[in-house]
Formats: C-alpha cells, sequence, structure tokens
C-alpha cells in the first residue's frame, strides 16, 4: 500500500469554516487522531503482552530463561511464544515512545 502524503495541501472552505466554528485546528485533529490510532496500537500489545503472562504465569524474563534453559528437547509452541511475546513488548515500547512524542508536540 503506497501512501500519497502532500506537505502543502488546501482546506475547502466549508471544511475550515467547520474548524473555525469549533475552535478547533486541523493540525490538532490530525494529531488527536493520529494519537488515537497510536493508543489502538498499545492496547493491542498490551492485551497480547497479558494473555502471555496470564498464559504462562510469568515475566517474559523468566519465560526466556526457561526457553533457554530446555536442553534436548524442542518446543515449538513456547518457541513461537517466546517470539510473539518479544514481538509484543518491542512493539509496546515503540508505540508508547511514539506516543509520548505526539503528546510533547
Amino acid at each position: 500500500m503506497t501512501i500519497h502524503i502532500k506537505k502543502d495541501f488546501e482546506i475547502p472552505d466549508e471544511l475550515m469554516s467547520i474548524y473555525q466554528e469549533m475552535e478547533v485546528s486541523p493540525i490538532g485533529l490530525l494529531k488527536n487522531y493520529a494519537l488515537n490510532l497510536v493508543n489502538g496500537k498499545i492496547h493491542k500489545y498490551e492485551v497480547e503482552k497479558s494473555c502471555f503472562e496470564k498464559k504462562y504465569g510469568q515475566s517474559l524474563e523468566d519465560f526466556g530463561r526457561k526457553v533457554d534453559a530446555m536442553e534436548n528437547e524442542e518446543n515449538f509452541e513456547w518457541e513461537d511464544d517466546l517470539k510473539d511475546w518479544e514481538f509484543a513488548v518491542e512493539n509496546l515500547k515503540y508505540w508508547k515512545k511514539k506516543a509520548a512524542e505526539l503528546q510533547r508536540e
């Protein structure tokens, strides 16, 4: 999917009139929209992280050590879950950072 973003664009007069009546800026609306999308991602990864914590009854770090300590045995479900859990935690950190950046602006 390709997204084309024009840096300079015109807001139709009808829309600008509504924004002025509501006393909101188009930039503020875009920022709030982006923040809502980011918060949706944060929620998604928090739920995923929580599901793994509940499923295994331990932290990611403890579970990672448990998987690493397995010798001469393979548990593909655990290994896959570890990767998915790590992915969720990394994405959670990333999107929380993005949310903080948006809120600072």
